[in-house]
């Protein structure tokens, strides 16, 4: 429907908006891009903080709970930052394989 069959002013002045702004999206995927590599970035950045967050306090309880020096501390810690980029390598090929598709 063409704004020129639509009589109401009010509904062909949101037509002509509506359309403007349909323009506008079409430029705006370049700054879509960026926001989604941004967003991966910080995905990935989390999830090795995240496994290294678990692996301390897990290992900060149990060196608290046997009385032990902090082997279970250095351990887990070492433990967390391999599982956080185990997880970074998961999330890396899922993001490939969507790529490629």
């Amino acid at each position: 429907m063409s704004s020129s069959h639509i009589k109401n002013p009010k509904l062909k002045d949101l037509d002509n908006k509506l359309r403007g702004l349909r323009k506008n999206s079409v430029k705006s995927s370049s700054d879509n891009q960026a926001f989604k590599s941004a967003h991966i970035g910080w995905r990935m950045v989390l999830e090795l903080v995240i496994g290294i967050i678990i692996g301390v306090i897990l290992g900060f309880s149990l060196d608290s709970f046997l009385n032990t020096s902090p082997i279970f501390l250095i351990i887990l810690i070492f433990l967390g930052f391999a599982a956080g980029v185990r997880t970074m390598i998961k999330t890396a090929k899922e993001i490939d394989g969507n790529i490629k598709e």
